[in-house]
């Protein structure tokens, strides 16, 4: 019986820490979700004539990737994360032609992020101090 359980806590230990990435002891699963924009460098982000969609990232912590939409444009790219330090590169998008300048904005500001806190259901992207975006958890 005693075996029994050694065997079931260590199927337990495998199973939880590959599905579990730390990072020095620091768990950056949390930002494993779907994420819509708020706000970029303060303004909020509203639905209106030119806005169908908040733009919005799904964040793949275990195979480093990101993917999502501009509110008009599809996006997929890599996201490397070291503890609250995160870097999105190599976004590529499909090319649509899109109303208003909100795409640029988005692409801009998730080009200048290299770091983040999650807090409240919220994630907020940083360029070293200076709040870029905040995101509202929404899965």
């Amino acid at each position: 019986m005693k075996e029994r359980i050694l065997i079931f806590l260590a199927l337990i230990t495998i199973i939880y820490g590959c599905t579990t990435k730390e990072v020095e002891g620091f768990n950056v699963n949390r930002l494993h979700d779907i994420w819509a924009l708020e706000s970029i460098a303060g303004e909020k982000i509203t639905i209106d004539e030119t806005v169908k969609n908040l733009p919005m990232l799904e964040i793949y912590v275990e195979e480093e990737r990101v993917h999502g939409n501009t509110s008009c444009n599809t996006i997929d790219g890599k996201v490397e994360i070291d503890k609250n330090n995160i870097t999105f590169y190599d976004i590529i998008t499909t090319e649509k032609a899109c109303p208003g300048d909100l795409e640029q904005k988005f692409l801009s500001a998730l080009d200048k992020v290299n770091n983040y806190k999650i807090e409240k259901m919220k994630l907020y992207l940083y360029n070293n101090d200076r709040e870029i975006m905040i995101f509202q958890k929404i899965d």
